[in-house]
């Protein structure tokens, strides 16, 4: 009987934090949506429809996007272990864009990557392979 009173006890404590932590997430993402300024929704990208290619690349990278603003993103190029071996900033315009870096000029050892681009709120990585 202890047992099952015990159970039934750490059920009840369990399901009451479940419930308060879930009413607090529901309060914290209306105050989140609050911040967003008027004619903004939480549904709209700066940056969306991303194509990385070729992946895996030897000369010549492409990353093609749409935007809906004009806006400065930057492009990094991270090592499998993090760190930074490339970036750069670009002018995104309104619309479809196309960024290319040729890696023909530069001293990247092939191995694998990860691509970032950083634009207002939005943030996109992709993993890539240099041979």
């Amino acid at each position: 009987m202890k047992k099952i009173s015990l159970l039934l006890i750490i059920f009840i404590s369990v399901f009451s934090a479940s419930a308060q932590s879930s009413k607090n997430g529901n309060e914290l993402l209306q105050s989140k949506n609050q911040q967003i300024p008027a004619g903004v929704y939480a549904t709209d990208f700066f940056i969306d429809n991303i194509t990385v290619y070729p992946n895996p690349v030897t000369d010549i990278l492409r990353i093609a996007f749409r935007s809906s603003h004009k806006c400065i993103a930057e492009i990094s190029l991270f090592n499998n272990i993090g760190k930074p071996v490339y970036d750069f900033e670009y002018e995104v315009e309104t619309g479809s864009n196309v960024v290319t870096i040729d890696f023909r000029s530069k001293v990247i050892e092939p191995g694998i990557y990860f691509i970032q681009c950083v634009a207002e709120n939005d943030i996109f990585t992709r993993k890539l392979i240099v041979k």
